[in-house]
């Protein structure tokens, strides 16, 4: 995998951002950049602040000082739903769906701020082409639907509000091998239409596979930083997640 970017465009850039519950400062001042199209893997183990600089990105936890800005717009300071009319989706860790509401008035909720109905429609049409369990099914309850297709539905709401980057929060915890493949390979189909996505994972391998650059959070901190390729091959990265 090419490590050039002499043809990427920055899209997102996060600079010295800080995040801090009570005492204890759990992001200790980070800087990564998004390229538009490109997948960037924020990795690290449990508990490295990997989730907590997603809310903070997405606006859902207040940082003690930084900046986000999506194409030279400042986002720092602004309530969540202002971030996501910029932009910047967040899919959350946990899935976090509507259960008593059926799939179909779920994905309804993820276009509601959007006026284009023209295309809100032929999105809903694109998102059930990426997960045709979700039009069979798209009468019933969210709740009904096992583990996997819940994120599958976490993942097509945020689609459906139209990101220009989505941000996904471990979108592989607690499911079954087969069901991590699907949904990393329709992680890979929707990069390819274009669109940036920040991936933060505990399943650094699968992760790092597919993300053009990536990022090793520990202890609040960024610590490597490199192709995909290039941390897959790294031996402190093979020593500390990949079982060297």
């Amino acid at each position: 995998m090419s490590t050039t970017t002499t043809t990427s465009k920055p899209i997102l850039s996060v600079r010295d951002l800080a995040v801090s519950y009570g005492h204890i400062e759990a992001v200790r001042g980070i800087d990564l950049i998004l390229n538009e199209g490109e997948i960037t893997a924020l990795v690290g183990a449990n508990g490295a602040g990997k989730s907590t600089s997603l809310l903070a990105i997405s606006g859902l936890l207040q940082a003690v000082r930084g900046s986000v800005m999506l194409d030279g717009v400042e986002l720092t300071g602004l309530a969540p739903h202002r971030i996501v009319r910029n932009g910047v989706v967040q899919v959350a860790e946990g899935r976090a769906i509507l259960s008593t509401l059926s799939i179909a008035d779920n994905l309804a909720l993820g276009a509601y701020t959007r006026k284009d109905k023209v295309q809100v429609a032929r999105d809903l049409e694109w998102v059930y082409s990426l997960f045709p369990v979700l039009k069979q099914r798209h009468a019933g309850l969210a709740g009904n639907l096992s583990g996997g297709e819940q994120q599958m539905l976490a993942m097509a709401r945020a689609l459906m509000a139209k990101p220009r980057v989505l941000l996904l929060d471990e979108p592989s915890m607690g499911l079954a091998p087969l069901m991590v493949q699907e949904i990393f390979r329709i992680v890979k189909e929707i990069n390819r239409t274009g669109l940036t996505i920040l991936l933060v994972e505990q399943n650094v391998r699968q992760a790092l596979r597919i993300a053009q650059h990536g990022y090793v959070l520990e202890n609040g901190r960024i610590v490597l930083a490199d192709s995909g390729a290039a941390l897959l091959d790294n031996p402190k990265v093979v020593d500390a997640y990949l079982g060297g």
